[in-house]
């Protein structure tokens, strides 16, 4: 990101907007292998869809541990058919998202990790009086909704007793000038009357750097109100592109997709949900956080527009011998034979032999309790009705001489 905006300051034209905005194509750039490996697990999940249905469907209702076992191995033995592995479509999204969470974070504070922007408001900083004036920011800000930063200032404990270093402080400081809106920067200077120059001097450094196509990227669209002006552009695009990513992902997944079981109808609701919620979220941050997650949304609209084209010039028989040579290629690295079907259907024939006998054992043990149970039912309902008193008292007489034979 600091390489991005010292490149674009060089030539004279540094913007965070348009540093996030090359930023996170660089950075999907970088991702595109996980996207395309996650893409081809689903077209492979696809192709497996309906075997692995007839398996769930055979151990349908069969708790027991032996079936349970039969139907994993069933399963094992299906992904090793098709070259595949139940953690190939996790494992993508497993790499993605401590990456993303990182990216997060740069957005949301970027002077920390950009120093020529940090610079900007170090300046303000230093002419404020430092970490000192936290104490004045907190009564500042309290009338401009800065409630995560404040809540921190606010906590700080300056003075003899404070758990904080002045560095800490100050970097607290910081990140709050950093989310101020013009507005608030004139009401800084009121607030700080000896700084008005350097407040001045920044606010408009800052107006230049933040904004983008008329917005300013440090102000969330829902401190500007509810009557709809420029700032709606970029929640209103988060859904449109996120609800446009989804769809595309969705139609990878045909049979999924129109299919009625639970799976579906949950992929139905996040095609709903997703977009929603990136308008919810993109109304609620910094512009910022809104013009990174149009732009990561966009570039993933195109890669998936590649990928669906890529894909649907390979047949189902090409995908599945793909999956087989790159399976058998790891194989052979580690000294193991190549798969073939006839092993594979071996596997499953064992399986399935395994439960077989498992089960047959379990049913005659259950066939001979039931036995031992009706003999013994009969036995103490000897020359009495079933559930009598007489029957009871038989039951105890009969009970007490067993005993006495045993003991002697």
């Amino acid at each position: 990101m600091n390489t991005i905006y010292n490149s674009l300051e060089y030539v004279g034209i540094g913007n965070i907007g348009l540093a996030i905005i090359i930023f996170t194509i660089v950075m999907r750039i970088i991702l595109f292998p996980t996207s395309f490996r996650q893409q081809k697990s689903s077209r492979m999940m696809q192709l497996m869809q309906p075997e692995m249905k007839a398996i769930q469907e055979k151990y349908k209702n069969k708790t027991d541990n032996a079936s349970m076992m039969a139907q994993q191995e069933e399963m094992k033995a299906l992904y090793e058919k098709y070259g595949t592995s139940m953690t190939s479509g996790c494992l993508p999204l497993l790499l993605q998202m401590p990456i993303i969470f990182a990216l997060y974070r740069i957005i949301m504070n970027i002077p920390a990790y950009v120093p020529s922007v940090y610079t900007i408001y170090e300046n303000v900083l230093n002419a404020i009086g430092g970490s000192s004036a936290a104490q004045k920011l907190v009564d500042f800000g309290t009338s401009n909704k800065l409630e995560s930063i404040l809540k921190q200032l606010n906590n700080l404990g300056v003075g003899e007793n404070s758990t904080y270093t002045a560095e800490q402080i100050s970097n607290l400081i910081i990140d709050f000038l950093y989310k101020l809106n013009p507005a608030q920067w004139d009401s800084l200077a009121i607030t700080f009357p000896d700084a008005s120059d350097k407040i001045a001097l920044a606010a408009s450094q800052a107006e230049k750097i933040n904004n983008f196509l008329g917005i300013n990227l440090s102000t969330a669209p829902s401190s500007m109100g509810f009557v709809p002006n420029v700032y709606w552009i970029i929640p209103i695009l988060a859904g449109v592109f996120q609800y446009l990513s989804t769809k595309l992902m969705s139609s990878t997944n045909q049979a999924m997709a129109e299919g009625n079981d639970q799976s579906a109808q949950m992929m139905k609701s996040m095609n709903l949900m997703m977009p929603l919620m990136s308008v919810w979220f993109c109304f609620t941050f910094a512009s910022g956080i809104g013009l990174y997650w149009c732009a990561s949304s966009g570039v993933m609209i195109l890669q998936q527009i590649f990928l669906n084209s890529y894909f649907k010039k390979i047949s189902d028989k090409e995908m599945i011998e793909m999956s087989l040579a790159k399976a058998n290629a790891k194989r052979a690295k580690k000294g193991l034979p190549p798969i073939d079907e006839k092993s594979v259907e071996n596997r499953i024939k064992a399986a399935k032999e395994r439960a077989e006998v498992t089960e047959n054992n379990r049913m005659e043990v259950i066939a001979k309790q039931s036995v031992k149970t009706k003999e013994s039912t009969d036995y103490y309902n000897n020359n009495a009705a079933p559930g009598s008193l007489a029957s009871k008292a038989n039951m105890v007489r009969l009970y007490n001489e067993k005993t006495e034979k045993k003991n002697k």
